[in-house]
């Protein structure tokens, strides 16, 4: 199958000012003139939604686990692979959907589910019940066990694209371990997974105009405190697309612009070239399933987790990371309960009393990662030769990278966002110095 989901990049791709803020402001960089902003959904046939009175609930969690099974059993057709099937399981949704999946059409012994993070993640700790519950092997890489260098980083973002956003935390996991297990395999990729069940849609009934929809989609990506690392005339606006894509009958706003700019200018990057990587999501039956089911279905991944409680019972009456711990199959009041619990008792932590099981642990593995930045050792060292770097390059010369360096100013502690975004574009700009490097040594050869 094909690994080009993302933006083709020009090359040599050259960061200008405009672009650099985008990077910092948003942590991507939105291409308002993409000539294919819906390239993710080239499969989709673009077939008006279903009408509400013409379909029961029933009926379409049922068809629904069909166009799953057989959107996997396409791709799994397309592919040429004589290896394993591996998928890259979390505690979410979508890499569970992909393996309750894979179980229906592979032998267990064909599977591997793979982990990055450390043990009292909820990422690493819900994969591994998973994974036991299914009876596959799985891999994992603990983050306390790797070497963060600068050159290592480099090679993560050469073997993605440039710019690759957040290259400093789980991605660069995810690449050690894709390299761990190797290219002779098919690796299983829940891309777009939740976007297409619904967990942007607007609620049924409600249609949002272009401007509003923009507006809630900046307000969504630029972080707090945002405009520090960008100059006074920086204008967000700038890099949104001028219009809608197609018509809002057809695709709600929200959702054409999480498509459009969201899953293909972010989160798509995370694809490794060179692998075989199969993305059941945006495979033909699952779109044309799923984004024609009428809003009431899709709205809040609603019968997207019907599908998983009724098709894929075992795995999905286990705990999640979606709910904090708790799983798809769990009534509303047990959640209710448990999230009032642990607001209770995060609430008293703060207030000082000896509290136990208020805190929620951390769902994924950049929050130990960056929590590196501020102690002293080698991913503070990292940072500080980076960020350095950086500022000698003279290209943010509105800011002072070096401000940002953990331990510089007492007065005024930097954001973890500020560092990290600071950091990968030293990071995208050193991948850009070594291809340029390689194609001045290539010239050289040739004359």
């Amino acid at each position: 199958m094909s690994t080009e989901l993302g933006v083709s990049r020009p090359a040599p791709y050259a960061f200008d000012k405009n672009r650099i803020e985008q990077f910092l402001a948003f942590g991507f960089i939105p291409d308002p003139e993409d000539p294919e902003p819906l390239g993710l959904l080239r499969e989709w046939s673009r077939e008006p939604r279903r009408d509400l009175g013409e379909v029961s609930e029933s009926a379409l969690v049922r068809e629904g686990a069909a166009a799953m099974r057989a959107s996997v059993e396409e791709c799994a057709r397309r592919t040429t692979t004589s290896g394993d099937q591996v998928i890259f399981l979390s505690g979410g949704l979508d890499s569970r959907t992909i393996l309750a999946a894979l179980l229906e059409t592979f032998d267990r012994s064909q599977i591997v589910a793979a982990t990055f993070g450390r043990p009292g993640e909820q990422d690493f700790d819900y994969a591994a019940l998973v994974a036991r519950a299914a009876g596959v092997r799985h891999e994992t890489l603990e983050s306390s066990t790797v070497e963060w260098s600068t050159d290592g980083l480099v090679d993560s973002v050469l073997a993605r694209q440039v710019p690759l956003p957040f290259p400093f935390g789980q991605r660069y996991l995810s690449y050690l371990l894709h390299e761990r297990i190797g290219r002779d395999h098919a690796f299983w990729d829940g891309l777009c997974g939740d976007a297409v069940g619904g967990f942007r849609s607007p609620t049924p009934g409600e249609r949002v105009a272009w401007r509003d929809a923009v507006e809630e989609f900046q307000g969504f990506h630029l972080r707090k405190g945002w405009d520090k690392t960008v100059s006074a005339d920086f204008d967000p606006w700038a890099g949104m697309p001028a219009g809608p894509f197609c018509s809002d009958a057809l695709m709600a706003y929200p959702d054409q612009l999480v498509f459009g700019v969201r899953q293909r200018q972010y989160t798509a990057t995370r694809i490794l070239r060179g692998y075989t990587i199969c993305t059941p999501f945006l495979v033909r039956p699952w779109l044309d399933f799923m984004l024609r089911v009428p809003e009431k279905f899709r709205n809040d991944q609603y019968l997207y987790q019907e599908i998983q409680k009724h098709a894929y019972p075992r795995l999905f009456s286990l705990p999640t990371t979606t709910y904090d711990g708790g799983a798809v199959l769990e009534s509303r009041f047990t959640r209710s309960s448990r999230g009032l619990r642990r607001r209770v008792l995060s609430k008293a932590a703060r207030m000082g009393f000896p509290v136990r099981g208020g805190q929620v642990p951390a769902s994924g593995a950049n929050d130990a990662v960056r929590g590196g930045y501020w102690a002293p050792g080698p991913t503070q060292d990292l940072v500080r030769e980076n960020l350095t770097d950086l500022a000698g390059r003279g290209v943010v010369d509105w800011a002072d990278p070096v401000a940002f360096i953990p331990g510089a100013s007492e007065a005024d502690r930097p954001s973890e966002s500020d560092i990290t975004r600071l950091l990968g574009l030293e990071l995208n700009l050193k991948a850009l110095d070594r291809l340029a490097a390689r194609r001045d040594g290539s010239a050289l050869a040739a004359g």
